[in-house]
């Protein structure tokens, strides 16, 4: 299986719809602000997502106990196995990475914000780990240089089953940095991937373009 490469970050099924018709987007991902607002269950959010996308979505496991959040997770997976379960890397978190990869439930290490908690999750053996740029940013952290720090303790270190996906993307030069500085994979929110695809003088000169075109086909 080929590495993914662009998450879509949301949990409107228009939105999935239209970026998944470009065929542009590998995977999906939820988290349970993005669901508490659609008022629907993880259920429905899923059935919504898979009318449109067949491929890896994340869901978010929660708990207050370590054991809690291996149960969640198991709820999760149950749903879909082609789901990606997101935990929590903290205290509670982290110890349930080991045993849900062992019982085949792929864990997306989540709320990532120092280099520390990104090689402990590795070498836990989750398959996917989340460090946040746009939240660090925000408290004076420079969430790029920590990704190439992440990218640099797994090399060290030989963790290659571990994808590192750059989280809380708020622009399109975060999407550009987070890749430049290790990312195997970003996730980004709908208007970021938009964004993607524009440019002010793109626009100008397929106006252009689309006037010139219309007057060789009035010689037709």
């Amino acid at each position: 299986m080929s590495t993914p490469r662009i998450f879509l970050d949301t949990a409107e099924p228009d939105q999935i719809r239209e970026a998944v018709s470009t065929g542009l987007v590998d995977g999906i991902a939820t988290n349970p602000n993005k669901i508490a607002e659609s008022g629907k269950t993880y259920r429905q959010v899923l059935d919504g997502i898979r009318r449109y996308f067949d491929g890896p979505i994340a869901f978010q496991a929660m708990g207050e106990t370590t054991e809690a959040v291996i149960a969640h997770a198991r709820e999760v997976h149950a749903m879909d196995p082609l789901l990606a379960v997101k935990v929590v890397a903290n205290k509670v978190g982290m110890p349930a990475i080991k045993p849900l990869v062992a019982e085949g439930v792929r864990t997306n290490a989540t709320l990532i914000f120092n280099p520390a908690q990104a090689l402990l999750a590795g070498l836990a053996g989750s398959p996917y780990i989340s460090p946040f740029i746009g939240r660090a940013r925000m408290v004076g952290s420079d969430g790029i240089e920590a990704i190439g720090t992440m990218r640099r303790l797994y090399d060290a270190w030989g963790i290659d089953e571990t994808l590192i996906v750059g989280a809380s993307i708020k622009d399109v030069q975060q999407v550009l940095d987070v890749i430049l500085a290790g990312a195997h994979c970003v996730a980004v929110p709908f208007a970021v991937f938009e964004g993607m695809m524009n440019h002010p003088l793109t626009e100008d000169g397929f106006e252009h373009f689309s006037s010139e075109f219309a007057t060789v086909q009035e010689r037709e």
